[in-house]
């Protein structure tokens, strides 16, 4: 069970949007830093680095001996895509989070594990609401933003909207007051960043080896 909550922290949820080959995968990684911080995952496509594993009773203890450990940590699923294991992996990790210890929960295609646009499916519903204050922070991304839970839309604090799909314009224009030809015209590596009422425009660079995002003046 998640221990020491403290309704002081602030809420880090962000939801990454962005249709196929948009470098939705290449943003989270400028995102969430690549050593140095707890991090579980929900990636069975294994697009991030750390330790995969696709054994429930593996994974488990692999997290476990990780809180034991108090050391930094990237534990990541690759196992079975389905609901039931989705509800499993959401009720590990909120039990895992420590009000003590900032913990990154990192979510690929969350559309595949979303069963209705309506309300979140149970532990993933108790997770996404309650991790803030035991100081877990959620990264979800998804391809079609249509088809995810608006629990979602209710919770998360920041979005980053890169190149979506037409069933999709809509529905972002409302969520970033652009027009929907905008939105329309961001290319793959381009983000869209909404906090608030804040909205800024952002490129992912690469010299050589190195990334960089970049904030635009539009």
């Amino acid at each position: 069970m998640a221990v020491n909550p403290d309704t002081s922290l602030p809420n880090r949820h962000r939801l990454v949007i962005g249709a196929t080959g948009a470098g939705k995968s290449q943003l989270i990684r400028e995102l969430i830093p690549a050593s140095g911080v707890c991090l579980l995952g929900w990636d069975t496509d294994e697009d991030h680095p750390g330790h995969h594993y696709a054994s429930r009773a593996a994974y488990a203890k692999a997290v476990a001996a990780a809180l034991r450990s108090g050391r930094p940590f990237r534990l990541l699923w690759a196992g079975a895509n389905d609901l039931k294991t989705w509800e499993w992996w959401c009720g590990l990790a909120f039990a895992a989070l420590d009000g003590r210890r900032p913990t990154e929960l990192l979510v690929e295609e969350l559309a595949d594990v979303s069963p209705t646009a309506g309300k979140a499916s149970p532990a993933f519903g108790e997770l996404i609401r309650r991790a803030r204050k035991y100081n877990g922070g959620l990264t979800l991304a998804t391809q079609r933003g249509t088809e995810i839970s608006k629990t979602v839309y209710t919770q998360c604090a920041e979005y980053w909207i890169g190149r979506v799909e037409a069933t999709d314009l809509r529905h972002m224009e409302r969520l970033t007051a652009l027009p929907a030809d905008r939105i329309a015209g961001i290319d793959n590596l381009h983000y869209v960043r909404k906090r608030g009422a804040d909205v800024t425009f952002h490129r992912l660079e690469f010299h050589g080896k190195r990334r960089y995002l970049t904030e635009l003046t539009d």
